[in-house]
């Protein structure tokens, strides 16, 4: 068993003309808002760095449920798909994504990163109109 961290950049755009993640579900059925019971499915774009043009690692696939009344956290369940590591990471947990750092629980890995079991430290790098730049700074063992 051996410990590994790294980081990397999850590049989520929704409510846009190429979206990363589509709402498939919300109360009352709208798909419009983003509100308590809204369900997202995402693809989002992993990277090396913060810019979209920086060094891509994968994808982040998955989907986030939108769990407080105010809107303010999310349940994010997703699988990083590493295209040059051999291996995925799956993550879930609960994301209050207006506190500045907050952390979620590694609870899987395929491949390289098979058994992986720890946590990812996430702070939100930019936001703007429903796109945002995640960081995340994982630490596991495997």
């Amino acid at each position: 068993e051996q410990q590994t961290s790294f980081e990397f950049y999850m590049h989520d755009n929704i409510f846009v003309s190429n979206p990363s993640g589509i709402p498939v579900a919300g109360a009352n059925g709208s798909t419009t808002t983003f509100a308590f019971g809204t369900v997202i499915i995402i693809d989002d774009a992993l990277t090396l760095g913060p810019s979209p043009t920086s060094t891509s690692l994968g994808r982040a696939q998955g989907t986030y449920l939108v769990t407080s009344l105010d809107a303010s956290t999310i349940l994010l369940t997703f699988t990083a798909v590493f295209s040059d590591r051999n291996g995925t990471l799956s993550f879930h947990g609960s994301d209050k994504i207006t506190d500045p750092t907050r952390e979620i629980a590694i609870v899987g890995g395929t491949g390289i990163y098979r058994f992986a079991q720890g946590f990812a430290v996430i702070t939100t790098t930019s936001s703007v109109n429903f796109s945002a730049v995640l960081h995340f700074n994982v630490t596991f063992q495997h």
